[in-house]
Order: C-alpha cells, then sequence, then structure tokens
C-alpha cells in the first residue's frame, strides 16, 4: 500500500454528497468529501474510510 497523499483544499461537493474519482491509466483514487477536503491512496478502503470520518479530516 502506498502513502495517503496529502489533503488538498477544494470547493465543497454540491449536495453534502461523498465522490471518490478514478484517475485513468492508474491506480490513485480521490476521495472528495462533502466540505472539500481531498485524499488521494491507491486503496479504495483507505479512502472511504477516510471519507467516512469527517469531521476527524482536515477541511478547507
Amino acid at each position: 500500500m502506498s502513502p495517503a497523499g496529502p489533503v488538498i483544499p477544494a470547493r465543497p461537493v454540491s449536495g453534502g454528497r461523498l465522490r471518490v474519482e478514478w484517475s485513468p491509466g492508474s491506480d490513485r483514487l480521490t476521495g472528495i468529501c462533502h466540505c472539500g477536503a481531498r485524499r488521494t491512496a491507491e486503496d479504495p478502503a483507505e479512502i472511504w474510510t477516510w471519507l467516512l470520518a469527517h469531521p476527524g479530516h482536515g477541511t478547507p
């Protein structure tokens, strides 16, 4: 498993939704929280654990 990426401030996701985006051509996933925080990793379980830990992760 690779180390988690940094929390990158972004604009909040509309509708209070959590989102996971896949980067084509790679194994990288980016989790985007409804608060706008982002995290990148290769492990889907790691991304979802981070997303569901709100507000226990960094916020913009």
